[in-house]
């Protein structure tokens, strides 16, 4: 069996190497190795890995150049034929290398993705990932549904292999140039580069043999919030614009993120989108030398990636998506896990007030962890585009929203879910169809919210008309100009 080096990029996580790298230490063979990659860090993580830890490999950085870099670097020093990409808040199981090592003797793997849980047993956000598309956005999704990850036993094939929690095949993933820096300090880079795989040809498997367990959001805990919020906005759609199959492909997705913008805008929520995409405009020249030196898949090829997720391979007849007949209140926000204490206090306070069962729009598969979890007595069942879920279009969803038993919608003011915004432009459409009030939870207290506040943030609106007409241009231009670049000057 291959040899494996085992990379960790760390920045300030003197205390997570302290807790989890023992368990690396203890899970590999006398042929592999671990490297450490430090990203600057100013915590005492260089001396204590060199007093405590004298058998790995340190690699010791002046400043932080983010995670794309620091594992492309230790990719690059690793001495064995594999490299097994771990977080430094990574605890995995003594025997989870093997099995993902066994599939290399397939020379068409490119990577295999471990089964990646949290501590208290309910899966992370990168098991079973399949490829979704969604007016034209790309992006993915896995499986949530604890329940039904323990019943997948033998490995499949996924769309996406995570950066942390992954082993690759070293000379492919030095082949595609690794992580694309154009993503850094962190997010997205991971699926930019397996679709990149992909497009080769080659195979990522999800092996549930490897099990890894994994604290989660450590990293951003070093820097405010906020500017991981702005920063994954931005990756997200540099990650879109960078693989749109063609120009009118493009187009469809500047669509949908003109859409968001608006959204923010109406909804008071003016600086997370806003701010993100003039952070994407500074990306411009990467977009076109990065498309004119590396295209994109077809149309063709992108497609033919999509698979149905477990949900969707279940029998029509065998899968229940009840939509509740009941008066309840609604949660006007996305089930995004970051928001996950914000959203339960307001459940809480929501319950004292109404005396009512608090819903929440999600998708089915995460509606048992929502519901353990006390975040939501009932979860409204959307799957956008499924052919099974009965709530399939924001246009069914509103209309559902109107003529049900909805009492009052409730703003959680202090959620930052990236599709917050969307969410509250839904309620105050539904609010005029369906005559339903909405109230804001601030943390503290209940503050009515008019129906027409909308209108008063309209002036915002059309002062950003002019940017959001610049912005199609730019990011149209950065498009068409790599395409006929490349269709000009390659032979």
């Amino acid at each position: 069996m291959k040899a494996a080096s085992v990379v960790i990029a760390n920045w300030n996580g003197k205390h997570l190497l302290e807790q989890f790298l023992p368990s690396v230490v203890d899970a590999i063979r006398e042929c592999d190795e671990i490297i450490v990659v430090d990203n600057g860090s100013t915590d005492g993580s260089v001396e204590f890995l060199r007093s405590r830890f004298p058998q790995v490999r340190l690699i010791t950085l002046p400043r932080n150049y983010g995670f794309s870099i620091a594992n492309n670097l230790g990719a690059l020093m690793a001495k064995n034929e594999i490299i097994v990409l771990l977080n430094n808040d990574m605890k995995p199981e003594k025997d989870f290398l093997e099995p993902m090592l066994e599939h290399f003797d397939d020379p068409d793997v490119f990577a295999v993705g471990a089964k990646l849980l949290r501590f208290d047993g309910s899966p992370d956000f990168t098991n079973l990932a399949r490829l979704v598309v969604s007016g034209g956005v790309i992006f993915g999704t896995s499986e949530l549904d604890g329940n039904r990850l323990k019943l997948v036993k033998k490995p499949e094939e996924q769309f996406h292999a995570p950066g942390g929690g992954s082993a690759f095949d070293r000379k492919k993933f030095l082949a595609l140039g690794g992580f694309d820096p154009l993503f850094s300090p962190a997010y997205f880079e991971d699926m930019d580069l397996s679709l990149r795989a992909l497009q080769k040809g080659w195979r990522i498997i999800y092996e549930p043999r490897s099990v890894i367990w994994h604290l989660s959001a450590q990293t951003g805990r070093v820097k405010p919030r906020w500017f991981f919020e702005l920063v994954s906005y931005r990756n997200f759609w540099l990650y879109n614009f960078l693989n749109a199959p063609n120009f009118l492909w493009a187009g469809w997705q500047i669509s949908n993120l003109l859409r968001l913008l608006v959204a923010e805008a109406l909804c008071g929520r003016f600086l997370t989108y806003h701010i993100s995409t003039m952070l994407l405009l500074s990306k411009w020249w990467g977009i076109v030398k990065r498309r004119f030196v590396n295209p994109p898949m077809n149309a063709e090829q992108l497609v033919g990636l999509l698979k149905p997720s477990a949900e969707e391979k279940q029998e029509p007849n065998k899968q229940t998506y009840p939509l509740p007949d009941r008066p309840f209140v609604l949660l006007l926000s996305p089930a995004y896990e970051g928001d996950k204490h914000v959203l339960k206090e307001a459940t809480t306070a929501a319950r004292r007030r109404w005396n009512l069962p608090v819903a929440i729009i999600a998708r089915p598969s995460q509606a048992t962890n929502l519901k353990r979890d006390g975040i939501a007595d009932i979860v409204i069942p959307f799957l956008l585009g499924s052919p099974h879920a009965p709530l399939r279009s924001f246009a069914q969803l509103a209309s559902w929203l109107a003529k049900s038993n909805c009492q009052a919608f409730v703003i959680p003011s202090k959620a930052h879910s990236p599709s917050k915004g969307k969410f509250i432009l839904l309620g105050f459409v539904t609010s005029l169809w369906g005559k339903k009030p909405i109230w804001e939870w601030t943390g503290t207290g209940w503050k009515r919210y008019p129906t027409l506040i909308a209108i008063s943030r309209l002036p915002f609106l059309f002062t950003a008309l002019f940017f959001y007409f610049l912005l199609t241009i730019a990011l149209l231009s950065s498009v068409l100009i790599s395409d006929l670049a490349r269709l000009t000057l390659k032979p």
